[in-house]
């Protein structure tokens, strides 16, 4: 019985590591809601920190968790 819970709490504990933190993004340009999609892990917490590039612009976005 303890071998069938340790091996359940493993597969649950790998289960929840290996989710992805992806989040629909988009910015406000005068006014406008601009849809960018989905950005995921590192491109997520990347754009938060730093803003996204569109072209020779850098923005601030707005992401929704999912």
């Amino acid at each position: 019985m303890k071998y069938v819970i340790l091996s359940i709490a493993i597969i649950g504990g790998s289960a929840l590591l290996s989710c992805n933190k992806c989040r629909e993004c988009h910015y406000d340009d005068n006014g406008s809601e601009v849809g960018i999609g989905e950005l995921c892990n590192e491109d997520l917490e990347d754009a938060e920190a730093n803003g996204y590039n569109t072209g020779d612009t850098v923005v601030t976005i707005h992401c929704e968790e999912h």
